[in-house]
């Protein structure tokens, strides 16, 4: 009875760490945890039912986790996305404490710098990131030109 008692605990505190985290990362065990309980029906030996759980735990783990990793869908690319990458003009003061303005092919934007960086308005910047709808800013590369020798 004690052993029955124990998996129920384990199994609930697997199934408690997966609806934590949604990363699959303690389903397996809590089959396991759930399939050890079961045998406690059948035997009363801690031995037979902690294999049961390995056994059980590590056939779900090699069954399922391809299959969940194909279902998995990659991150769909927004228009906004398309954006990283490109120069904007900032309008207002920008600094990682203060965000402000930005204009990005006629349509302002709020800016905020990367760590460590700040801009006057008509300075020229390049957009790291975009987070909802704030750019995330870096000083934009400054171009040489190249001269024929």
């Amino acid at each position: 009875m004690l052993q029955a008692i124990g998996w129920l605990a384990a199994t609930i505190f697997f199934v408690f760490i997966e609806a934590s985290t949604f990363n699959l990362v303690s389903v397996w065990f809590a089959v396991g945890g759930a399939a050890a309980l079961v045998s406690c029906i059948f035997t009363g030996s801690l031995r037979v039912q902690s294999a049961v759980f390995v056994a059980v735990s590590i056939l779900c783990l090699l069954a399922l986790r391809p299959l969940t990793a194909r279902l998995r869908r990659p991150l769909t690319p927004t228009n906004g996305d398309l954006n990283v990458g490109r120069t904007a003009t900032i309008l207002t003061p920008v600094t990682d404490d203060a965000p402000g303005r930005a204009r990005l092919d006629g349509v302002d934007w709020n800016a905020q710098a990367v760590p460590g960086a700040s801009f006057a308005p008509g300075d020229k910047c390049r957009v790291a990131a975009i987070r909802s709808t704030t750019l995330i800013v870096e000083p934009a590369p400054i171009e040489t030109p190249v001269r024929p020798n």
